[in-house]
């Protein structure tokens, strides 16, 4: 996926891996199949122009999406969601049910995220 779009674009592996903000080697590592840590998907994503998964179908398939969207870890997105990695790890998998008390901080880690502008404070001017 990454070398169809990189030949779309007419760009070499050293651009292509320039607009990512990676190195070289890395970028071609991952167009010969290695899987890209989590860092790395908000700019691969962005690159593509698309989410390079199928649709999410389950709780878990949800989490592993919007993880990978802003690029969290495990365990950063094990915090976000109040829980704990091993407890997180388990609901990716479809291992485990969220017991109910887990599940508010699950609901607000997939909600949809406002974009940055919106949350910046909002400044009144005077007349003078």
């Amino acid at each position: 996926m990454l070398q169809e779009r990189r030949h779309v674009l007419g760009l070499t592996q050293y651009e292509a891996a320039t607009s990512l903000g990676i190195n070289y080697w890395t970028f071609m590592t991952w167009e010969k199949g290695r899987v890209p840590l989590p860092w790395a998907y908000p700019a691969i994503i962005k690159f593509l122009g698309y989410e390079p998964w199928d649709e999410p179908a389950t709780l878990g398939e949800q989490l592993k999406a919007e993880r990978l969207r802003r690029g969290l870890s495990i365990d950063a997105a094990a915090k976000a969601c109040g829980a704990d990695e091993g407890t997180f790890m388990r609901w990716e998998r479809d291992e485990w049910n969220p017991m109910q008390p887990s599940r508010p901080g699950i609901t607000q880690f997939l909600a949809p995220q406002e974009p940055l502008w919106s949350q910046a404070p909002r400044v009144r001017y005077r007349r003078c």
